[in-house]
């Protein structure tokens, strides 16, 4: 997985959606659980969905978009922290400020 540093210009919205969990595993088991496509399905059991990633500062911080299907894209931030008893996972969710879709839609009725 090639790094990335850079960061879209996204918001929080009022929709953001934060938790804190504590995992007896050390923060590369962690880290590798959410970076590999067999990790993330073991450990998030999520519906299939595209990602697509934004920031990537191993082994401490992952950012991505993903979407599902009819679902709106949102932006999942990962804080990985090691404490005594394993790490602390903090992950943030929000939508767009902004959604994209709420544009085309906009277009689509200007356009009609």
């Amino acid at each position: 997985m090639a790094e990335r540093t850079e960061e879209r210009a996204a918001q929080p919205s009022e929709a953001a959606a934060r938790r804190e969990v504590e995992i007896e595993a050390s923060p590369e088991e962690v880290w590798e659980a959410l970076v590999t496509e067999g990790g993330r399905e073991r450990w998030l059991q999520a519906p299939e969905r595209e990602i697509q990633i934004e920031v990537v500062q191993e082994p401490s911080r992952l950012v991505w978009w993903w979407t599902g299907e009819d679902e709106p894209p949102t932006r999942v931030e990962f804080e990985i922290v090691s404490v005594p008893a394993g790490t602390r996972v903090i992950v943030t969710e929000s939508e767009p400020a902004f959604p994209i879709s709420l544009l085309a839609q906009s277009f689509a009725r200007v356009a009609a």
